[in-house]
């Protein structure tokens, strides 16, 4: 069966089609990119980086409303940032490359091209070590694994801005993980089959898939991190509700909390959020 031809953003290049709440998603993410250059930049006087996995084309049109929404990579670029890494799949690369080639930061761009799970030398190799970096992990699904993380922040200061696939990634899918005698997407992306034991406690797919996710959360620690549990903000579909990620912010430094607390403040749509104890 022939592929349906790509969405075709106004500047003639393709885009990343997406549903409606990608605009929840950019609403955090650019928040978060102002609060973190702008509140650490001074003290680290042009030595940020910004790495960013799953990067895609560099702009989304949203199926419903054909409305055109900027991608991470344009929004980034409008931070003061002194280098970019943007890691995706040649394709998706080819046209990034293409829609940022008159842009005036080009020039502080590195694209790396394929799976970013078999790229972090390449990508460590164009990314200062003495930046303090944050990196954007967004992917569709349970693409990135663990070790790729654990090797990205190996000996690395870096901060990390992640969607957590806990709906489509985890939930749905978890009768086929089970069925798995093999390593599969759930493993990597834990960095381990401990999931099994989540999963043999009962309950239902959303129980089950909320013990994997503080899982996850308790791997980041033993890398030094430590996530703001009563911020990881839910991203849902507009009609139906349903739960599709998790917004994650993990940093090993109390600024990092700070920031993502004021960040999530205040929703996409004026509300305000408690200000709830935090959890170990």
């Amino acid at each position: 069966m022939p592929q349906p031809a790509p969405a075709i953003a106004t500047d003639g290049l393709p885009a990343r089609e997406t549903g409606p709440w990608v605009l929840d998603k950019k609403y955090y993410f650019e928040r978060y990119l102002d609060i973190f250059t702008r509140g650490v930049g001074k003290k680290w006087a042009g030595k940020l980086a910004y790495v960013d996995f799953f990067c895609g084309p560099g702009r989304s049109i949203i199926r419903e409303t054909h409305e055109e929404v900027e991608g991470s990579p344009s929004l980034s670029l409008k931070c003061e940032f002194g280098t970019y890494v943007f890691v995706d799949l040649p394709e998706v690369i080819a046209t990034l490359r293409k829609r940022l080639q008159n842009h005036p930061k080009f020039c502080q761009v590195s694209f790396v091209e394929g799976d970013c799970n078999l790229r972090v030398p390449e990508i460590l190799r164009v990314l200062p070590a003495d930046h303090l970096a944050l990196a954007f992990i967004d992917p569709t699904g349970l693409q990135i694994q663990f070790k790729t993380v654990r090797d990205l922040v190996h000996n690395r200061k870096v901060d990390l801005l992640m969607t957590i696939q806990f709906g489509m990634g985890i939930c749905m899918n978890l009768s086929q993980y089970l069925q798995s005698v093999e390593d599969n997407a759930l493993t990597d992306f834990l960095g381990n089959a401990d999931w099994r034991n989540d999963a043999a406690a009962g309950g239902s797919p959303s129980q089950v898939g909320r013990r994997i996710l503080d899982r996850y959360a308790e791997q980041l620690r033993h890398l030094g991190y430590s996530t703001v549990k009563d911020r990881e903000i839910p991203v849902r579909t507009s009609q139906t509700n349903l739960l599709l990620y998790f917004m994650v912010l993990a940093s090993r430094h109390p600024r990092g909390e700070e920031f993502w607390r004021k960040v999530t403040q205040i929703g996409p749509s004026g509300q305000r959020m408690l200000n709830l104890p935090v959890e170990d």
